[in-house]
């Protein structure tokens, strides 16, 4: 202990001696643990720390699988919940959750659009929550239509509508348009079951889905919207909760074929399943991917640190070699050089962990459009013994390789000649083989934000198959102001005619989901005169119900066939326009106007497809083609609808006037949701995910370039300072200028050159990882891979030009003299 803290006090020193390296080195080690600490506190918040519930480890999240089916995971219908509810209930409490979008609560006379999700009855007991302040809602209520609408406020929202008032409890206030009564308040460190949305407000199942409407959710084992969490009784560990939901998946599929067939139950891990089952996979490979790219630049700030203390490490030779003399070992002296580095990797530490703080936090102020996301990057203890490591590592591996440098050369040979060149030359291979390790990282780098960047500007250049601009989204449902039915459609007829009649409105048009903005409606379908075998499974189809006005207010071309008609209404024969997609999958080969379907039964009744409609994109910017269909929304009613305008005129301008048509036919009908189908598409399925990835790829490709340009000078600069007085003789025998600078350059040049191959082979490795997160560009594309090469390889041939430059025009005579 005594030694180790006379080295401490000698490093000290020794660094207060050299504030300008001290600083240099500090930054660079900053940046590399900055970047790395923050990534990881995202990572942490996203995927490792547990629900502030009591024994998270026994969470569960459900998640159905379709056999053979693109679409990923899906949810339960509430059939199929309330079945493995009661099934599963020896060994595992299950409970769930269905997102309601972000619908008005008015109180005091003032509409906040508010992040809602609709819970089952046994919620907050299955995850243990207790309330905040009143009560939470009970496990015996919520699920039964009818009952008296309640709501459960999120902690933040309270804070921030209501000012933490406790007399909010009881207090009533209306959901679009419906009377509720506020009973309670979740605890201040509860943001939901899925650990990374921020709800304001839960409601039973009951305040969400009242029954009568057209979309029948409590029957219906095709309305797939209940997401389902698990609390696994003690002693029930995954592995068996799987064998008993496979059991009851198997018995589900047996007693209603037409729904259950060929869906099976994935059992997974809480933590895994973020931020919901249905994105895990995306998530945790964009979370690997950048915790990669963050481990490049802490490694390329380590190589510019290790080149930095083997320059240095050689003009402290004669001082190693006089302390070996009076008696210091090898392992002595390496002892505290490292113990100097350690100081200086501990420094850069702090700054870093202070750096990585506010990023988390700057990170975490950051707001989804449309998505009530929820970042929590605080630091834990995690965090801490995460960045401890990372600096434990960064000091060790800066320090030793200069280190063993300064206390290899031979004592009499540097006590007598002072000449360190053989252990100086030693040295400057271990720097250049650093260097090449260096520009090769940053040209991954390069690479890799050139391909997210590219694949930003296909994404907003895709043709979505549809036109977004100029196009409002008016989304509205009279049934939670008590209409009818027949009630329901006269209002939409009169709103659509009055709306149509605005000076600049080019058409308008119902619907009930906006493309990558709402989730569709999906059905299981049967195919005339295609039997379904024992082994089949039903297509599980998207589809969307529209009027007649929708193709061309989306600007969606038609085919073949044709588009809906005021005619086909409920006293119509029942008809649909299908996408491409799903008439070559389900007529390859044969034409599709005509051919039936049923959304019933093998016997029918049928539905004919009267058109075939362009592809689109319906759920995400990225997906790939699926089959989609639209039915008329005469014959196939819902209460809650989007009204889509195409305008020449300005949105802003015609919001207003549309507000307006609204009020004038019911003042008490509330507005759900009212923005641009632009705006709509800003949204986490639309372009803000390519936006983050390009930024932050971005980001670390500077960051990387930057510290590969600033070793690239460095070392050719201590290159030229070693090589002074050769180059000095060189120019007293007749070398011309620019034969010096063609030297110095080709050297340096070199080293670049072999980073460049060797990145190009690590690029090609990391975007291995990429292939499903790009969008219109090859992980393998030949322009990107140049176009970094090229300009890598440039602003190198800089950094090298300008040492050489320099060196060019060295005096000989000083040269010559100099030591």
């Amino acid at each position: 202990m005594e030694t180790l803290l006379q080295d401490i006090r000698y490093g000290l020193r020794a660094l207060k001696k050299s504030p300008g390296l001290t600083l240099v080195v500090a930054i660079t080690i900053a940046l590399g643990v900055g970047a790395n600490t923050a990534t990881f506190s995202l990572v942490n918040g996203f995927f490792l720390r547990p629900l502030p519930v009591p024994s998270p480890e026994q969470l569960v999240a459900l998640a159905i699988q379709e056999k053979n089916s693109p679409l990923g995971a899906l949810g339960f219908s509430y059939p199929e919940f309330a079945a493995f509810r009661q099934q599963a209930a020896p060994s595992c409490e299950v409970f769930g959750q269905a997102l309601a979008g972000s619908p008005g609560l008015t109180a005091d006379g003032r509409t906040d659009p508010v992040s809602m999700t609709a819970v089952t009855s046994n919620y907050f007991s299955g995850l243990g929550v207790k309330p905040g302040l009143g009560r939470l809602i009970l496990p015996s209520e919520g699920e039964t239509m009818g009952e008296q609408a309640v709501l459960v406020l999120g902690y933040s929202f309270w804070q921030k509508r209501f000012g933490g008032d406790p007399g909010v409890i009881g207090k009533q206030v209306r959901i679009n348009g419906k009377p509720v009564e506020i009973i309670g308040v979740v605890p201040k460190e509860f943001h939901g079951s899925f650990s990374t949305f921020e709800m304001d407000a839960y409601v039973p199942l009951s305040a969400v889905f009242p029954g009568g409407s057209g979309i029948n959710f409590w029957t219906d084992r095709n309305k797939r919207l209940i997401l389902a969490v698990g609390r696994l009784k003690p002693g029930v560990n995954i592995a068996k909760a799987q064998g008993l939901f496979d059991v009851i998946s198997q018995r589900e599929a047996g007693e209603y074929p037409a729904s259950d067939k060929g869906f099976s139950i994935r059992v997974i891990p809480e933590k895994l399943s973020r931020p919901i089952p249905y994105a895990n996979t995306a998530f945790l490979l964009i979370s690997a991917l950048f915790l990669i790219l963050s481990g490049v630049v802490l490694l390329l700030a380590c190589t510019n640190v290790a080149n930095i203390l083997m320059a240095r490490a050689s003009s402290r030779m004669r001082e190693m070699a006089i302390r070996t003399a009076l008696g210091g070992g090898r392992g002595r002296l390496v002892r505290q050089m490292l113990t100097e580095t350690m100081l200086l990797a501990s420094l850069g530490g702090v700054l870093g962990v202070l750096f990585g703080m506010w990023a988390g936090r700057l990170s975490g102020s950051i707001h989804f459009p449309n998505v009530p996301l929820q970042l929590d990057t605080g630091f834990d203890w995690l965090v801490f013994v995460y960045a401890f490591a990372v600096v434990l590592l960064t000091g060790i591996f800066v320090g030793l390789a200069p280190a063993l440098i300064a206390t290899r050369a031979e004592i009499n040979v540097v006590l007598h000649q002072g000449d360190t060149r053989e252990a100086g030359r030693s040295g400057h291979r271990a720097r250049g083989d650093l260097m090449v390790a260096q520009v090769a990282g940053s040209l991954a780098l390069l690479i890799v934000a050139g391909l997210f960047v590219r694949s930003l500007q296909n994404a907003e250049k895709m043709d979505l198959g549809f036109n977004p601009a100029h196009v409002l989204n008016v989304a509205l449902d009279p049934q939670e102001n008590g209409y009818n039915e027949a009630q329901t459609k006269d209002f939409y007829r009169e709103l659509e005619s009055k709306v149509k009649a605005l000076p600049g409105v080019e058409s308008a048009s119902l619907a009930s989901s906006v493309p990558i903005s709402t989730f569709p409606s999906r059905q299981r379908i049967y195919v005339e005169n295609q039997p379904v075998l024992p082994d089949s499974v039903l297509p599980d189809i998207l589809f969307n119900r529209i009027d007649s006005g929708y193709f061309k207010t989306m600007s969606i071309p038609i085919l073949i066939g044709r588009e809906f008609l005021d005619s086909d209404n409920e006293s119509a024969p029942s008809v649909a326009i299908v996408n491409q997609t799903m008439a070559d999958r389900l007529w390859p080969g044969r034409n599709p106007i005509g051919q039936r379907f049923s959304m019933k039964s093998e016997s029918g009744p049928f539905i004919e497809v009267a058109g075939v409609a362009c592809d689109s994109k319906y759920q995400t910017i990225a997906e790939d083609p699926q089959a989609y269909f639209y039915a008329p929304i005469a014959q196939n009613y819902t209460s809650l609808r989007i009204l889509q305008i195409r305008s020449s005129i300005a949105l802003p301008s015609l919001t207003n006037q549309i507000q307006a048509q609204i009020r004038s036919l019911d003042p008490a009908v509330t507005i759900v949701d009212i923005r641009t189908m632009n705006e709509s598409l800003q949204g986490a399925t639309g372009f803000f995910i390519f936006r983050l990835g390009a930024s932050l790829a971005a980001l670390v490709g500077v960051m990387g370039l930057i510290l590969a340009i600033v070793g690239v000078y460095g070392m050719v600069s201590y290159s030229v300072t070693r090589r002074t007085q050769e180059i000095g003789i060189r120019v007293a025998l007749g070398a011309n200028s620019q034969q010096i600078l063609g030297l110095i350059v080709k050297q340096g040049m070199k080293t670049v050159l072999g980073g460049v191959l060797l990145g190009l082979l690590a690029a090609w490795a990391v975007t291995r990882m990429m292939t499903h997160l790009l969008v219109g560009v090859s992980p393998n594309d030949p322009a990107i891979y140049i176009a970094a090469s090229i300009f890598l390889t440039s602003v190198a041939l800089f950094g090298c030009y300008i040492p050489a430059h320099r060196a060019a025009k060295v005096d000989p005579m000083v040269a010559l003299r100099y030591e």
